[in-house]
């Protein structure tokens, strides 16, 4: 092992398994916490005004600093003689973090024979494998910093044009990477019934079940996806709360339980048998409002949708 090393990993658990392995020191690793496939990531602005947005969007805006230590420790890379990169190749949260870090290099010229890359998540793993892990890794080449900057700009374009043209490309050099377009741009409202593909599969675990606890729909999910909880249930929330809902909390719930994260018990409401069906339009019937990079979908009329006959965003 290079001894004076920066691991930069993909959140406080695969830091938590180098540290117990002795593998690296707490001042080494440094966290890359941000899950950038929710909220507004637009383009044109810098690590640190983007990072003071990020920080609005997950505090409500009641704080702009959640990203400054964060910061100010990869500012100091100059001090690390080797950087490692801990993320997961077939995982959305690890490729978009990767290619924010990658693009962030590279725009401040550094070397790609300073910087490596151990695909894996280091969380899965015991301490005494991320030896190994690391044996693994692979030196980063300049083509994989190249398409790395062109992904992050493309994800931060305030259409989807840019990752559609993306996917039409040879895309080899970044593991994963095409995996993790796709699961974005399947996000965008469905063609057939306005739904995204994660909400999709939340309303057919209800569905399937009758029934279903939230906590029950998004462990359905998460024990398959590469996808945070947070989103998932944030999803819910707003099936939920929608003008017209898609979802209800069951009768038969117990009133004791007040946490509607794990407790409530959710079903179909007639709306959301007829979306899943695609007899009405989600968009059409509630609207939208949510980010996927630096498109805001929001309101009604929104002018892409995933068709995923053709696998590809069509123009409504």
């Amino acid at each position: 092992m290079v001894e004076n090393t920066l691991h930069i990993v993909d959140g406080e658990c695969t830091g938590g398994t180098i540290k117990k392995s002795g593998f690296a020191r707490s001042k080494q690793i440094l966290c890359w916490r941000d899950a950038l496939y929710t909220g507004p990531v637009p383009a044109k602005l810098t690590l640190r005004q983007l990072s003071r947005l990020r920080s609005h969007f997950w505090t409500n805006r009641k704080k702009s600093t959640e990203f400054d230590k964060r910061d100010a420790a990869l500012q100091k890379h100059t001090q690390y003689e080797h950087i490692v990169l801990w993320f997961g190749p077939n995982c959305v949260l690890c490729q978009l973090s990767l290619i924010q870090i990658l693009s962030w290099f590279r725009e401040q010229g550094i070397s790609a024979a300073r910087l490596s890359w151990a695909a894996q998540h280091g969380g899965e793993l015991h301490p005494n494998q991320i030896p190994a892990a690391w044996e693994k890794r692979k030196p980063i080449t300049s083509a994989q910093m190249r398409l790395a900057e062109r992904a992050w700009r493309a994800f931060r374009q305030r259409t989807p044009a840019g990752m559609s043209r993306l996917l039409r490309t040879d895309l080899r050099a970044v593991l994963g990477l095409r995996l993790a377009l796709t699961r974005l741009l399947q996000e965008y409202p469905s063609s057939e019934n306005g739904l995204s593909r994660l909400e999709m599969l939340l309303l057919r675990a209800i569905q399937k079940a009758g029934s279903l606890r939230a906590a029950e729909a998004v462990g359905s999910i998460i024990t398959k996806e590469t996808v945070g909880d947070t989103l998932l249930f944030d999803m819910l929330h707003a099936l939920v709360e929608a003008p017209h809902p898609l979802v209800e909390r069951a009768e038969t719930e117990d009133p004791k339980i007040r946490n509607y994260h794990y407790g409530s018990i959710l079903k179909l409401t007639n709306a959301g048998r007829r979306v899943l069906a695609g007899k009405t339009d989600a968009i059409g019937l509630n609207g939208i409002d949510r980010w996927i990079g630096g498109v805001h979908l929001r309101g009604r009329n929104i002018p892409w949708r995933w068709e995923r006959s053709t696998k590809r965003i069509v123009v409504a």
